[in-house]
Parts: C-alpha cells; sequence; structure tokens
C-alpha cells in the first residue's frame, strides 16, 4: 500500500496531540493517595507497580538467622521438631550419615584424617576468633549505621529549623496587618501633632498682630492725651497774667497765716 504526502497529512491531523495543558488538567481530576498502610506516599509512590501487602520492600537483616552445628539454619530443627520431636533431625543427621558410609557414598579414604583435622583447625578458629571478627566487623557497622543515622538527623534537625522559621515567618507575615495599622495610627498621631502646632504658631502669631494693634491704639491715644494736657496746661498759664498770679499767690498766703492763727 502506497501512501502519499496528503494522506499522510490526514493522518497526522486525525491524531490526537498531547500537549502538557491537556495532561495537567486530567491529572487535576485525579484523587491522588496521600498514605499507604498508614504510611505516608511521597508522588512517586502513586499507584506503586509492586503488591507493597505482599511483597514488602526487603530489609537488610542486622543480624544472620541463627544457626546449629555453625551451618545448619536453627528452622530445619524447628521443621523436624513439629514432624519427629526433639530428637528427629539429630537422628536424620547420624541416619544420613550411616546410609552414606554403608552404601559407600562416603568413602573412608587415607585423606580423611586430613578432612578430620581442617574440620577441626576450622572449629577451634572459628571459636577463638570468631567472636572478636565478629565484633570487629559489628563495630564497623555500628559506625556506619551511625554515620547514616547523624545524616538523616542533622538533615532532621535542619527541617525542623526550617519549619520554625518558616512558622515564625508565618506569625510575623499575620501580624504585617497589625503594624500597618500601628504605622497609620502613628501617622495620624504625627499628623495630628503637626496640625496642633501650627495651629499654636497661627494663634501666636495673630496674637502678636492684635497685641501690636492694641498697643499701637493705646500710644496713639496717651500721645493725644499727653499732648491735649500739655496744649491745655500751656493754654491756661498763658491766660494768667502777672498781677493774678501775684494777687493768687497773696491769697494763698493769708489763707496758710490763718490756718495757722488757728491752729494754735
Amino acid at each position: 500500500m502506497v501512501l502519499d504526502d496528503k494522506s499522510l497529512v490526514e493522518k497526522k491531523s486525525d491524531e490526537k496531540v498531547l500537549r502538557v495543558e491537556d495532561s495537567l488538567k486530567d491529572l487535576s481530576s485525579v484523587n491522588w493517595r496521600t498514605e499507604f498502610n498508614g504510611k505516608r506516599l511521597w508522588p512517586h509512590d502513586q499507584w506503586p507497580e509492586r503488591d507493597l501487602v505482599n511483597f514488602p520492600p526487603y530489609k537488610l537483616r542486622e543480624a544472620p538467622n541463627p544457626v546449629r552445628w555453625y551451618c545448619v539454619p536453627e528452622s530445619w530443627f524447628k521443621f523436624f521438631y513439629e514432624k519427629t520431636g526433639v530428637t528427629g533431625p539429630y537422628m536424620f543427621f547420624y541416619g544420613l550419615l550411616v546410609y552414606g558410609f554403608s552404601k559407600e557414598y562416603i568413602v573412608l579414604w587415607y585423606d580423611f584424617t586430613e578432612y578430620l583435622i581442617l574440620a577441626a583447625a576450622v572449629i577451634t578458629v572459628v571459636k577463638k576468633l570468631g567472636p572478636t571478627v565478629g565484633d570487629t566487623f559489628r563495630g564497623w557497622h555500628q559506625d556506619e549505621v551511625g554515620r547514616y543515622n547523624s545524616v538523616v538527623s542533622n538533615s532532621k534537625a535542619m527541617a525542623g529549623k526550617m519549619l520554625h522559621a518558616y512558622e515564625e515567618s508565618l506569625e510575623r507575615a499575620k501580624s504585617i496587618s497589625l503594624l500597618a495599622e500601628a504605622r497609620k495610627d502613628i501617622i495620624n498621631m504625627g499628623l495630628e501633632a503637626a496640625y496642633r502646632e501650627r495651629m499654636k504658631q497661627m494663634y501666636e502669631a495673630v496674637k502678636r498682630r492684635l497685641d501690636y494693634q492694641v498697643a499701637l491704639q493705646n500710644a496713639r491715644k496717651d500721645f493725644e492725651r499727653t499732648n491735649m494736657i500739655n496744649w491745655i496746661t500751656d493754654q491756661v498759664k498763658k491766660s494768667i497774667t502777672p498781677k493774678q498770679e501775684q494777687d493768687t499767690l497773696q491769697t494763698c498766703l493769708n489763707q496758710l497765716r490763718q490756718i495757722a492763727s488757728q491752729s494754735r
């Protein structure tokens, strides 16, 4: 089948183009899960492909499973205990060993003593050096775990400090409105103080001008009164002749003499 350019264009036009906006719109209607079995889920944990209930994540054990005879798991003994009782696993081991010897699956050759000596040497080394080596490795393990835990604890402490700082920032942000109101009140009080100061200045300026006008009127009245008194006095003095002055002086002297004679 041959496709021309026109058919390719029609095919492309029929296909739905997935845009970022469409994907965001589709994801906005999704009911995201925030918890799974009581644990918090991160964005990449949504709808895990793995069944976490039946197949939980593998956790590294701090210590190996308990064993007997340095190599036989304890779970095998428990399995035999449920089926055959306490002596079951031991009888099975020795019976299997006897069966191997009887059927010559295990052949006692000339080097068998070397194997026994090697086994005894290994057991001795394990008993003598095993606890020391185990303590050393456990110490290294604890140091490594301590380093990781310190990193985690430091990260948690830093995150806690950041959260505390963010909470303080939120609390301070809540007080911005109160701060704005306080600054508004302070500005209003400043404007009121400036208004009262200017009113006082205007009052003092008007009072000075009025006092000046009053003083000017009083000075004018004093000047007029003084001039009037001086003018009247001058006119009176001018109207009195020397003879009238002499007669008046003589009359006054006579009156004084009469008063003096009466007082005697």
